[in-house]
């Protein structure tokens, strides 16, 4: 069976009661930390697929008190990171943005303002480089991005009237 790797951001460290209790329960693939201040869990865990992995460690992670608010991935990015990651200079990336270089048709930003810093998703924006200018990138495994977006519905869903409406979406 595949082993997934993956880091889960969670509401607080855990006590030294939470941890005794998941190692007492054989779950001997977290490694408990700090990341840039926030409180972390490191999953090596083996199932069938990602997703499958990611559920189960927020399972176990539910089972002794502990939440896991979002998975520890890079999604938004800034024009800048996008040019840092393929190579390409900053203006370049700018110019195929604003439509000025390159096919057009640039995703969206997430919070198009002039004011402050403009975030894209890296998950749309990789399909664009790969499919519109050709760089060869490594394949995004999509389920990190739909993992947070399930966590983050876990976390709000009880604040959203008739959150059914919402979630019956997914039956569509």
């Amino acid at each position: 069976m595949p082993v997934h790797t993956f880091t889960l951001v969670l509401d607080r460290r855990p006590t030294d009661e939470e941890l005794a209790s998941l190692f007492e329960a054989g779950r001997d693939d977290v490694t408990f930390g700090v990341d840039g201040g926030l409180a972390v869990a490191e999953f090596d865990r083996e199932a069938p697929t990602a997703a499958d992995a990611i559920a189960s460690a927020v399972r176990d992670l539910d089972s002794i008190g502990l939440t896991a608010s979002r998975l520890l991935v890079q999604d938004l990015v800034t024009l800048a990171d996008i040019a840092d990651r393929i190579g390409r200079s900053r203006e370049a990336v700018r110019r195929y943005a604003t439509g000025s270089r390159g096919p057009g048709g640039f995703p969206a930003p997430v919070n198009p303002s002039r004011d402050g810093t403009v975030f894209y998703r890296w998950s749309e924006v990789v399909p664009w480089l790969r499919d519109r200018l050709g760089i060869e990138l490594p394949q995004l495994d999509i389920v990190y991005v739909v993992a947070n977006l399930v966590l983050q519905t876990r976390i709000y869903r009880h604040e959203v009237p008739h959150m059914s409406a919402l979630t019956d979406l997914l039956a569509a």
